[in-house]
């Protein structure tokens, strides 16, 4: 009788127990990153009444055993780690984990876990947890080193320190990149070309320079002694063109060539085939003309094929250019500003000069030259050498000794920077050099890089938050706080970054909620309420029954 008692006692503390794990769930429904947790019962160890045996064939058959229980036992209270929802906070240094994984935070008993985020900066400039004081730690050296940017990580140190209102040093200039599109339809300068019709003789074949003005076909009546062409126009330059020449029956092309040379001082005078052609010796739009005339009072006269004006054959055009300016900064992290100049050249490569105001410093090496594309309009050479080589060299005002930066113009063969292609010019560019500033924000990337974002504008990598996993997180220890511990069945940590291996990836300006569901709680409830009822009421009836016994020998 007495195990019927001992029954609903193992019923009423195991249901007392699902109570407590209930309405630990209820009192955590608004704890950050918190993991619900359900009761598992088991039976207990059993009585036996009477064994089992075998059946004799053909006589008895086999007898069951006879067992009968000793009440229930709670087997494991188990945690829910399903991801709860995300809520956005705006605040810049609240993180939460989206999937598995969990921050690493350093406390007096050693390195604890968890996946609540409020996290802030301490007074020391520590990234810390302000509920506790516990330091979050960082994996890998990022922020270790200052070739990479502002270092503010201690090398054997997984602390992260963020020293917001820090100083940043300036640093020089040593790199250029440029990108962008210098236009599919850009060209080189080219040169002014005039010239008449093609000259031919009375039978037809081509010119030469030793053919008489007279055998010309164009020639209407030969000239004779005291016949004149008159030439007007202008040269290159715009000056005013007034002269004559002398003709007779002795007269050449070669002749009228030279009298033309001497009026055109600035361009070249030659028979092209056997067209009389002037052409500019310098690139770029001219205002070259001319127009040949025979006197009113000649014997002579040629038609309109000689005396004409003559006709454009090229117009001169100046080379396509594309400038503009960039900051750059010297060793103290002064900024200067470098102006550029893009500009093509007669053999469609294009060449890049730099300058820079004196009061600043000296231009030692400014030429960047044979950058040649192809006709996909790809970055194909930069065939400069020397002082036409790919980088450019700077002596700034008050610098001992003069730098050197390098040109990156792109990948050869690809359109990943400069590109001669697109409608027009529209050129970027981006330079590893800053003026001194001061730490005044923090940005976290999905992978748990910490950046850092100063009042010049730089934006560097500080830090990146350690992340843990766990073979078995059911086996972790509650610490309180928010916060777990390894154990035995866990397994170790095992740290790295988010976004790798199976850890999740960090959204920055959330918090993860918790993951208790009210309405399966107030259910399990009413299920553990009615549990402990009827255990008691096991144990009311067998008072009842030993009642009635003892009443048996009054």
């Amino acid at each position: 009788m007495a195990n019927s008692l001992l029954t609903g006692i193992s019923g009423l503390r195991g249901h007392q127990k699902m109570l407590e794990v209930i309405g630990n769930n209820l009192a955590n429904v608004n704890t950050t990153a918190f993991k619900s947790s359900r009761t598992l019962f088991s039976d207990l160890i059993y009585e036996s009444q009477r064994g089992a045996s075998s059946g004799t064939t053909g006589t008895l058959g086999s007898i069951n055993p006879l067992q009968v229980g000793t009440g229930a036992q709670v087997t494991s209270v188990d945690r829910n780690f399903q991801q709860g929802n995300l809520e956005a906070t705006g605040e810049a240094l609240d993180t939460a984990i989206d999937g598995n994984g969990f921050f690493v935070a350093e406390s007096t008993d050693g390195q604890i876990y968890t996946r609540a985020g409020a996290f802030s900066i301490d007074a020391s400039g520590f990234l810390v947890d302000p509920s506790t004081g516990y330091l979050l730690q960082r994996f890998g050296t990022v922020g270790e080193d200052s070739a990479d940017g502002p270092a503010f990580q201690v090398n054997g140190d997984s602390s992260i320190q963020i020293p917001i209102g820090a100083s940043i040093l300036g640093t020089v200039t040593t790199q250029i990149e440029f990108s962008g599109q210098l236009g599919a339809a850009s060209t080189g300068p080219t040169q002014r070309s005039i010239g008449g019709v093609p000259l031919t003789t009375g039978g037809g074949t081509p010119a030469t320079a030793a053919t008489l003005l007279n055998n010309l076909a164009s020639s209407v009546t030969p000239y004779g002694a005291g016949d004149r062409l008159l030439l007007t126009g202008q040269q290159a330059d715009g000056t005013p063109i007034i002269s004559s020449l002398i003709v007779d029956a002795t007269t050449t092309v070669q002749d009228l060539m030279d009298h033309m040379a001497t009026l055109f001082t600035a361009s070249t005078v030659s028979l092209v085939g056997s067209t009389v052609t002037v052409e500019a010796n310098a690139t770029g739009l001219t205002s070259a003309s001319l127009t040949i005339e025979d006197d009113v009072n000649n014997t002579g006269f040629q038609d309109a094929q000689l005396t004409n004006q003559f006709s454009e054959t090229a117009e001169g055009a100046e080379a396509s250019v594309v400038s503009g300016s960039l900051p750059i900064f010297d060793e103290r992290g002064s900024q200067h500003t470098l102006g550029y100049t893009l500009t093509k050249q007669v053999d469609d490569s294009w060449t890049l000069a730099v300058d820079l105001d004196p009061l600043s410093g000296t231009i030692i090496d400014g030429l960047v030259e044979g950058i040649q594309f192809g006709a996909d309009g790809s970055l194909t050479q930069v065939s400069g050498v020397g002082a036409g080589d790919g980088n450019i060299s700077v002596l700034f005002a008050n610098s001992t000794g003069s730098q050197s930066i390098d040109i990156n113009l792109g990948t050869l063969g690809e359109i990943d920077g400069l590109a001669e292609i697109g409608t027009g010019p529209s050129i970027s560019f981006l330079t590893d050099g800053y003026s001194p500033g001061e730490l005044i924000a923090v940005q976290i990337d999905s992978d748990g890089t910490i950046f850092g974002v100063g009042s010049n504008g730089l934006k560097f990598a500080i830090a990146q938050l350690a992340i843990a996993a766990f073979s078995n997180p059911d086996g972790l220890l509650n610490s309180g706080g928010n916060y777990y511990k390894s154990s035995l069945a866990s397994g170790s940590a095992v740290i790295g970054t988010a976004l790798n291996g199976d850890r999740g990836a960090i959204r920055a300006g959330q918090l993860e909620g918790s993951n208790v569901d009210l309405a399966l709680e107030f259910t399990k409830l009413l299920v553990a309420q009615r549990g402990f009822s009827a255990n008691a009421r096991t144990i009311t009836v067998t008072d009842e029954v030993l009642k009635e016994l003892t009443n048996i020998i009054r």
